[in-house]
């Protein structure tokens, strides 16, 4: 029998500036008789990283520019948010607002509409943007007000795979086993929801080559390209919760991967420049151009000219 086993730690306390969270996390695995395996996955939300690292902000140490005061003005986001995106080095791409129709599916998808209407008149909207290592993200730059003191928020590693390397490292000397390490962030996909992506990796081939293997049949297979690290993040997802689960790390054993101590997140998923971007728009607006009929092929054809 095949089987993976998914595994929170409940006990990690909560993390300061200056922790030790591979120590941390190998004391909470052996005091709750989880240990670390060999081939162990150990998943990490980003934000004990953050902490850890002592990436936080205060609210009232931040002064807007009038650049962000612009933006405010015309979104209704708060200033200091606007201002921290741009101080973390990010590039606003898009703002959405988060009324009309998405504030109806929002307010579908939760329990509480007091509590969620309150939140949504004081976000006003979601920043999307775009890092200087060119890697998108979908909700404010990864800057999260959650689970902090009030006015308090935390950000993402600069370089959120080099802290997977260091953190994988270190429990690999603590415990004697060879492990991977990976570290997760939440992204919003629009009109459906929140996902806990990977931002950073180590020990772990991101993704999987069995693209054109045979099947069961003997045939060459069109896929195989499993996104491994996002799938592996998403499981441990159920674990972690959106809110006041408590539960920052999770162990995954069990699941067979390729060990690879030089591909990760940041060298295996290409960054998005405005050029890449644009082509790839063009390119699927070439290609679904010949699935419509003649005026809709011709007015595709010629918005991808002008791109």
């Amino acid at each position: 029998m095949k089987k993976v086993e998914l595994i929170g730690l409940q006990t990690i306390p909560e993390i300061q500036t200056g922790d030790n969270l591979a120590q941390i996390i190998c004391d909470c695995a052996k005091n709750e008789n989880v240990g670390i395996n060999e081939k162990d996955i150990i998943v990490l939300t980003s934000k004990i990283v953050s902490k850890a690292l002592g990436l936080t902000r205060k609210k009232s140490d931040v002064k807007p520019t009038p650049k962000a005061l612009a933006i405010s003005k015309k979104t209704g986001k708060d200033p200091v948010w606007v201002q921290m995106i741009f101080d973390a080095g990010h590039q606003i791409l898009a703002i959405m607002p988060l009324k009309g129709a998405i504030k109806q599916h929002i307010m579908r998808a939760s329990k509480n509409g007091e509590s969620a209407d309150e939140l949504i008149e004081h976000e006003q909207a979601i920043c999307i943007t775009r890092s200087r290592d060119g890697r998108i993200h979908t909700c404010d730059a990864g800057i999260d007000g959650s689970n902090h003191p009030p006015g308090v928020a935390s950000l993402l590693p600069e370089k959120p795979d080099d802290e997977a390397r260091k953190i994988r490292e270190q429990i690999q000397k603590l415990s004697g086993k060879q492990v991977a390490v990976i570290l997760a962030d939440t992204e919003m996909i629009p009109f459906g929801g929140t996902m806990d992506f990977a931002v950073g990796s180590s020990g772990i081939e991101p993704v999987s080559k069995m693209f054109g293997d045979k099947d069961l049949f003997g045939k060459p297979k069109f896929g195989g390209i499993d996104l491994v690290v996002f799938e592996l993040t998403s499981a441990s997802a159920l674990l972690f919760g959106q809110t006041g689960a408590g539960i920052p790390a999770a162990v995954i054993r069990g699941y067979e991967y390729e060990i690879n101590e030089t591909e990760n997140i940041s060298n295996t998923f290409a960054p998005q420049t405005d050029a890449s971007i644009t082509k790839a728009i063009k390119a699927i607006l070439r290609a679904t151009a010949y699935a419509y009929g003649l005026k809709t092929r011709l007015l595709l054809q010629i918005v991808s000219w002008f791109m």
